[in-house]
């Protein structure tokens, strides 16, 4: 047997220009193939349009000679540029042949003023007509043997013109006939969207018909493989007009297709794939753009562990009708009656749902239809709406099917709950849902507006399998900078690896804010709030867009120190917003507040973590979490908790004074602007308060002893006079130093959790102790527990800096991501 042939199809716009059609000669030169190369045309870019307007400007008797001699005029010039000197005087005669059929075509319509289907048909027929011969003489132009053939001669049909129907027995006879009378290696070149009757009367083929004959031929031929080349990579995921992220499939299987292309993806239509489903011909759609691309396979073959959604797509301007009435169960074959009387009308139903308690049925029909299915369903049911069967018939306009697509989702338990909290979470409310028998596709209603939402939250979900988390930054300091900083770049990480991606939405500070819900471009950082689209900042405007939906799986960062704020996690929480924060205000108001935030996040199941509170990037806060939960006591905790203060003992103890450790630690950037802040000891007290809550100590802050470093004469005056006076302190500090020594001992900071109180303040320890070992900004915490009795747990390392906290903090962002339901 001769090697089997390769069919490729080529649309419109890639043979709109000579250039592009020399292209088209370079792709089918270049494709390995044994057998003979069938190439099917569409007729060239515009040129079914320009016919379209010759129709209509020959039944208004407004000038058609003109359009026909546009189209000789570009027709002409292509075959000039492309065909061989010696191949121009025949094609152009056969060009003109053509053209003197569509003139008298033309007159006759304008005559009569009535254009038949038929006529119809045999106008937009020449454009394929006219590009078939031109191609063909492209390929002998470049040494190739080629031959046009007219496929109103290959492909019988019915009559049944615009959308006719295919004798496949008859077409494979005359196609084999026609395709082996070519001279051996010879290229064939096919005009697509046409077929002809018994009679020889032209017909065309419907949507997608250049496809359609693509694929008609390729079974006729039992061809090895169907390539459809098209201006795009292939099938994608989603829609990328509405889906950016949105990237092409490499293999589908023909069901997967068909649904897709039923549910609006840009796909074959599901007809055009049954010659080559039927004889198990691989269609590979590709990029005329960038043929070195894959492009999508489409065959039989599917891959029995991909158990995902692998597309979606979306039909807008649809309508639900719902028949509804507490009746309607005792009304016999509804459904029969109700697909009978849109049948009646001329409405197709692209959807069907009806509850299983029989109170009321809805269908899905396109929008324009909506006025015509409801005035035929209400004298359908006109004698169950009169004695009350039947309480209304009604539409829904403005909606949008948007469906799943996947022959691997049959073996995904829970798969369709996933899908409905995706929308959820992204504030889409589902109208009506549907799934076929097949379990290959789940289609859902909802509205127009929401298309875009919902498409894109399931396509990270499903396509993507990722985890979109929409980041909200509050507090633009140090630490806030840096994470943002960090974002850029460990964002794509975290994507790639993790499936998690993270998405800044909004970024805010005391003066300025940034929002977009598609994303701040995190490569600008911080510096997005100096551009002009920039607004003043408003708290209650940030948290009006935040709590508005539309976008799932939210967590603000507050990198503030602000009460404010932190008085907004409550709402937050409730609203199922994600806090994450190293604000320690939150945690340390009162007892009533603290319970409000902690019964919050448990009702809602959203994250709030504050690890950062306590030690910056250490794993203090859930290690004792983490001990509490396996059923362990927490009896003690102490430490130096501020890397701030360790600094500073670490520098009394190598000799320096406490004017001159003072001085340093705010030169290095570890203290806040006003040092005071850090020597009160209140930022110890309050993360000694956050760990005795989180031990189970309902504690407010009266019952910590507390004690300060700042002299009361120091306490009110300006930060410069404080750093002026402190040369005053060093005497004191350093007979205190040295009477530790004297008991071979250092000076600490030091917070303790008792089951007698909490305290913090200066304590002589051991040298040789983890408090008296510590180095540089280190924190050192003891934690003893009833397992960890005889020897505590130790957690150490710097506690100061904004690095440390702002890892810290992207830490806790991440884990809460991934919390995220």
């Amino acid at each position: 047997m001769p090697p089997a042939p390769h069919v490729s199809k080529f649309g419109g716009t890639s043979v709109a220009t000579p250039d592009r059609v020399r292209r088209v000669v370079e792709l089918v030169a270049a494709t390995p193939a044994e057998g003979r190369k069938v190439v099917v045309v569409s007729a060239l870019g515009g040129t079914t349009d320009d016919l379209l307007a010759a129709l209509d400007a020959a039944l208004a008797r407004a000038g058609h000679a003109d359009a026909v001699a546009a189209i000789r005029q570009r027709h002409h010039a292509a075959a000039d540029a492309l065909a061989r000197a010696d191949d121009r005087d025949s094609l152009q005669s056969t060009l003109d042949a053509r053209l003197g059929e569509l003139t008298e075509l033309l007159d006759g319509v304008s005559l009569l003023r009535e254009a038949t289907d038929r006529t119809r048909d045999a106008v937009l027929a020449t454009g394929e007509r006219l590009s078939a011969p031109i191609v063909a003489a492209a390929f002998r132009a470049a040494g190739h043997l080629a031959a046009a053939l007219d496929a109103a001669d290959l492909i019988r049909t019915d009559g049944q013109f615009g959308n006719a129907t295919v004798d496949l027995d008859t077409t494979r006879r005359l196609t084999r006939a026609a395709v082996d009378a070519l001279d051996p290696g010879a290229v064939a070149v096919v005009t697509g969207f046409i077929g002809s009757t018994a009679a020889g009367v032209t017909t065309t083929l419907g949507r997608s018909g250049s496809d359609y004959t693509a694929t008609i031929l390729a079974g006729a031929l039992d061809a090895a493989a169907c390539v459809i080349w098209t201006d795009v990579a292939g099938v994608y995921t989603a829609d990328p007009r509405l889906v950016p992220e949105a990237v092409p499939l490499a293999r589908l299987s023909y069901r997967e297709a068909a649904e897709l292309a039923y549910f609006g993806a840009q796909v074959l239509h599901p007809r055009t794939m049954l010659p080559a489903e039927r004889a198990g011909i691989p269609i590979q759609i590709k990029s005329t753009l960038d043929p070195d691309e894959p492009g999508t396979l489409i065959s039989n073959e599917t891959d029995a562990l991909d158990l995902r959604v692998k597309a979606l797509s979306a039909v807008r301007d649809q309508a639900v009708v719902t028949v509804e009435g507490g009746g309607i169960q005792s009304v016999v074959g509804v459904s029969a009656r109700l697909f009978e009387a849109l049948s009646a009308a001329g409405v197709n139903v692209r959807m069907i749902s009806q509850a299983s308690s029989e109170q009321s049925v809805c269908v899905v029909v396109d929008g324009l239809d909506a006025e015509a299915s409801v005035e035929a369903l209400r004298q359908a049911f006109s004698s169950e709406i009169a004695r009350g069967d039947v309480r209304s018939v009604e539409a829904i306009p403005g909606c949008a099917v948007v469906s799943a697509v996947g022959e691997g989702m049959r073996h995904q338990p829970g798969l369709a709950g996933r899908l409905f909290a995706t929308l959820g979470r992204a504030g889409v409310n589902v109208l009506a849902i549907a799934q076929g028998a097949a379990e290959t596709n789940i289609s859902t209603v909802v509205r127009q507006a929401d298309v875009r939402a919902a498409l894109g939250a399931l396509h990270e979900a499903f396509p993507l399998r990722r985890a979109r988390v929409h980041v909200v930054v509050i507090g633009t300091g140090t630490v806030g900078k840096t994470l943002v900083d960090f974002l850029a770049e460990h964002a794509p990480v975290l994507m790639e690896r993790d499936r998690i991606h993270l998405r800044l939405v909004g970024l805010a500070n005391s003066r300025r804010m940034a929002w977009d819900p598609g994303g701040l471009p995190l490569a600008d950082g911080v510096a997005v709030l100096d551009d002009a689209t920039a607004e003043v900042a408003d708290l209650d405007a940030l948290d009006e867009r935040l709590l508005a939906g539309g976008l799932e799986r939210r967590i603000v960062v507050d990198a503030t120190a602000s009460e404010a704020v932190a008085r907004r996690y409550v709402r937050w929480l409730e609203a199922g917003v994600g806090v994450v924060t190293p604000n320690k205000k939150a945690n340390t108001l009162d007892l009533a507040y603290y319970r409000a935030l902690r019964e919050a996040a448990g009702r809602r199941e959203v994250s709030y973590h504050y690890e950062t509170t306590v030690m910056a990037g250490l794993p203090v806060v859930f290690t004792i979490r983490d001990l509490l939960r396996s059923g362990d006591r927490i009896d003690s905790v102490e430490g130096v908790f501020s890397g701030t203060l360790a600094f500073l003992f670490n520098r009394l103890a190598e000799g320096a004074a406490f004017s001159d450790a003072v001085r340093e630690a705010k030169a290095k950037g570890l203290t806040e602007p006003d040092p005071r802040d850090d020597l009160t000891g209140e930022d110890v007290a309050r993360k000694l308060l956050i760990l005795a809550r989180e031990s189970g100590r309902e504690v407010e802050r009266a019952d910590l002893q507390v004690e300060s470093l700042v002299p009361a004469g120091l306490a009110e005056v300006s930060v410069g006079a404080f750093m002026d006076g402190l040369d005053a302190l060093d005497a004191a500090w350093a007979e205190r130093v040295a009477a530790a020594e004297a008991e071979g001992k250092r000076l600490a900071y030091v917070g303790q959790i008792t089951d007698e109180g909490l305290s913090v303040g200066v304590r002589a320890v051991d040298r040789a102790s983890p408090f008296g070992g510590s180095r540089g900004t280190d924190n050192v915490i003891l934690i003893q527990s009833a397992r960890y009795h005889e020897t505590p747990l130790v957690v150490q390392g710097p506690g100061a800096g904004p690095e440390v906290t702002a890892a810290g903090l992207l830490a806790d962002l991440v884990k809460a991501a991934e919390l995220m339901p």
